[in-house]
């Protein structure tokens, strides 16, 4: 029997946490500041509960220096002798959970999984009483992974109701498998509790909690997830995030909504929306707090246009700067002609973007082959079909600053499939593209694509969340048995981009990728 979960505590004290991190020397250090925790926190604090958030990356704003914690980098020998840590020390850490029962830490990026192990193994090792949970994709994908490293519940589904059906869960002393939605171990078996119908409504949710976020100290440190790409007048806006909506309609086998449309963590991958009256008035707790930049979270921001342009003409009335981060669909950019399957550029949508306030926008061509789009991106724009040089030199005309992501790397890919993606990438930057990045495919736990790359033998299935990440230039593939030599799929794309982005001198760290990329030789192949 699990006793710790099987307390009954009056009134719960429940600390919302972001674990510290961690990052490779040629990485864009950022605090994580994703919107999961503001949301729980918020759920928790309107029914009444007494919950707290802190971020360990940034530490309490008043109490701890950001040179004693964001800034301060510890190097992780046990992990990689590269990589280092960020954050509040382990004694620091442990002031400030001592007065909580309930430390609740999201785990949504795989490559943090040893940050997040790391909190709980602190907090165990002092406070063996303390309840330790997490949500997340990450989470929920390596619950067990967890579970054996001091977790004790894991959130499999959206947080806000069944993190809220816990807390009184513990305050009632009600048996933890009437919660929705959750894992545990009992009796040395993993228990898995049904998470039901996702919300519909997203306005039944309460808006998340800005204010407890250390936003000053974000805003100090300027390094905001949708990036900065010289196109920001302001050296430290004030920015922060929202989500108009939530799920996708596409499913991707390398994204996490591949998996969640059924299974244990529901429909929660279905696209939903807040009402407009609800996003208006996030707007206006947002411009309260001094926000100037707003980056948009949504999976698929432009997937219902009867509804973003509302939103747009909502948009109109407020002077926020905006820009997205998880990059906008290509086929959402274009629409139907009166005639032939060929589409055209939708400069009405383009230009009701522009005077709402967006000035960037991340164009997620994926590949340039086709067989590669069909098969792991759901098919979702065709390269016959969409004129995206012209879309491109449209947007450049009218002042949008546009950068593209292009991945490399997928398991059966060729070389020939290769080229045609790094073509695709010089046709754009010459159409007017103000930069390009070109990111090793990644089979993340909890996506389509990792649980085939398993089955089929191409993916180790104990290879270490640490040796995962999008953006680590100097990492191979993760896969075996890949068509392209690793090697050479390496060397090319740290070339591809060092070479494509020649002329962009917007961040430090593109100087050392380029002569890291001239500096190796080619290997013989």
């Amino acid at each position: 029997m699990n006793n710790v979960l099987d307390r009954r505590i009056k009134e719960p004290r429940i600390l919302c946490l972001y674990a510290t991190l961690q990052y490779y020397p040629d990485e864009v250090c950022r605090p994580d500041s994703s919107l999961g925790l503001p949301y729980v926190h918020s759920a928790l604090q309107h029914a009444g509960f007494d919950v707290d958030l802190l971020d360990t990356s940034i530490g309490r704003p008043g109490k701890d220096d950001l040179k004693d914690t964001f800034y301060r980098r510890t190097p992780l020998p046990d992990i990689d002798p590269d990589i280092f840590r960020i954050g509040m020390t382990p004694e620091r850490i442990l002031e400030e959970v001592a007065s909580f029962d309930v430390i609740a830490i999201s785990s949504i990026f795989t490559q943090q999984t040893s940050r997040c192990i790391e909190i709980a193994e602190i907090v165990k090792s002092v406070y063996p009483e303390k309840i330790i949970v997490a949500g997340g994709v990450n989470a929920r994908s390596l619950k067990d992974y967890f579970f054996d490293r001091g977790f004790d519940v894991i959130f499999l589904s959206e947080g806000e109701k069944s993190l809220v059906a816990f807390a009184e869960s513990l305050r009632s002393g009600t048996p933890l498998e009437s919660v929705p939605g959750v894992s545990f171990r009992r009796d040395g078996k993993t228990v898995v509790t049904p998470a039901g119908s996702p919300v519909t409504d997203l306005d039944e949710y309460p808006m998340p909690s800005w204010d407890a976020l250390p936003n000053e100290q974000y805003w100090e440190i300027s390094e905001p997830w949708g990036g900065r790409d010289g196109w920001l007048d302001d050296d430290k806006p004030r920015f922060a995030s929202i989500l108009t909506s939530r799920g996708c309609p596409y499913r991707c086998t390398y994204c996490h909504i591949s998996k969640e449309v059924g299974g244990e963590a529901g429909d929660i991958g279905r696209l939903r929306f807040h009402s407009v009256e609800r996003v208006e008035r996030e707007l206006d707790t947002l411009k309260g707090l001094g926000v100037e930049l707003v980056y948009i979270n949504d999976d698929s921001l432009l997937a219902w246009k009867h509804r973003v342009h509302k939103v747009l003409d909502l948009l109109q009335r407020y002077d926020f700067l905006l820009a997205d981060i998880n990059g906008v669909n290509i086929r959402h950019l274009f629409k139907r002609t009166g005639s032939g399957d060929r589409l055209e550029v939708d400069v009405e949508l383009l230009e009701h973007l522009y005077t709402a306030g967006f000035r960037r926008i991340g164009l997620p061509f994926e590949s340039g082959s086709q067989r590669l789009l069909d098969k792991y991106s759901t098919s979702k724009w065709r390269i016959d079909k969409c004129d995206v040089f012209e879309l491109i030199r449209i947007m450049s005309s009218m002042g949008f600053t546009t950068n593209a992501n292009f991945m490399v790397g997928y398991p059966d890919e060729t070389l020939e499939e290769l080229s045609q993606t790094y073509m695709l990438a010089r046709r754009a930057m010459d159409a007017g593209l103000d930069g390009c990045g070109f990111f090793m495919v990644q089979p993340f736990p909890g996506t389509v694509l990792y649980d085939e790359s398993v089955a089929n033998g191409q993916l180790n299935p104990m290879t270490r969340p640490d040796d995962m990440g999008w953006s680590k230039s100097q990492s191979p593939s993760p896969f075996r048995s890949l068509q392209i030599d690793p090697q050479v799929l390496h060397y090319s794309r740290n070339l591809a981009f060092a070479m494509l982005n020649r002329d962009v001198r917007s961040r430090a760290w593109l100087e050392r990728t380029a002569e890291a990329a001239v500096r190796e030789p080619l290997p013989l192949v």
